[in-house]
């Protein structure tokens, strides 16, 4: 993916209650951190993430696919503490270069404050950027919140595969695939 334009970050962006977190590019230095932020999600929460982010090395694969150029990672931080998680990854094989797959975690305190949408407008910026034309998102269908608020920012549902994906306790659920186009005309944001 082309380089993003890291001019721009880290900046300050203000949530509906008037509080303030910073929003910087994901780096090497970030493992601890992200260990922390992962581990602190509601055990009935991580069971939709699609990898188990509390083990070292699930954030070492994530910090050596941002280290080759394969992901592309945001951070909101408060108080120099993780509060949340916004990547984009390209799809490897030649077919679908154009498009990413992105992802959106927040902690439990700062969710409905607004972070998960500008992490999301950040994210389409970047994307745009580096020559992404469609955006893929893919979770659970009991991620309710998720798809609401993906809806709203222009994503649409393109399947629902049922009893297809495994949470990290074994049990099955339907995966949801929305995409969303950045090429067409309309912005919303």
């Amino acid at each position: 993916m082309n380089s993003p334009t890291a001019a721009r970050y880290p900046k300050t962006v203000k949530l509906k209650d008037g509080s303030e977190v910073l929003v910087r590019l994901m780096d090497q230095g970030d493992q601890d951190r992200l260990l922390e932020f992962f581990r602190g999600i509601p055990e009935a929460e991580r069971v939709f993430l699609r990898e188990d982010l509390t083990r070292r090395e699930a954030i070492e694969a994530r910090l050596r696919a941002l280290e080759r150029g394969r992901l592309i990672a945001l951070v909101a931080e408060v108080d120099e503490r993780i509060v949340g998680d916004a990547t984009l990854q390209r799809r490897p094989t030649h077919w679908l270069q154009h498009v990413a797959e992105v992802h959106v975690v927040v902690d439990a305190a700062h969710r409905r404050m607004g972070l998960a949408h500008n992490l999301l407008y950040e994210l389409f910026d970047l994307a745009r950027e580096g020559g992404i034309e469609t955006l893929l998102a893919e979770m659970m269908s009991e991620q309710e919140a998720a798809i609401r608020l993906f809806k709203r920012l222009g994503f649409k549902g393109e399947a629902v595969f049922r009893g297809l994906v495994k949470d990290l306790h074994g049990k099955k659920h339907d995966l949801v695939i929305m995409t969303r186009d950045l090429t067409a005309k309309r912005r919303f944001w």
